[in-house]
């Protein structure tokens, strides 16, 4: 067999808060709809699915605005 070559690789990350908040909306939009879904499905009965679901979803828009906008403040900030 053929020997692989190792490579070293070095990656630099750098986020600003702004930026941090706004992949923490885009995760938090993806997670709260998941979640959604997924209490929806679990529980049995129309309105407690139907329930389970608006909950997750309020939680959801409201992460996300609060995340989005902090990350307008502190854009304004700079």
């Amino acid at each position: 067999m053929a020997d692989k070559e190792e490579k070293e690789v070095k990656v630099n990350l750098s986020f600003t808060s702004e930026k941090l908040f706004v992949y923490g909306a885009i995760a938090d939009a993806v997670i709260g709809f998941i979640w959604a879904i997924l209490a929806a499905a679990a529980d049995s009965g129309g309105a407690i699915r139907a329930a389970n679901f608006f909950q997750g979803f309020f939680f959801t828009v409201l992460g996300c605005l609060v995340l989005y906008g902090l990350s307008l403040i502190i854009k304004s900030k700079q």
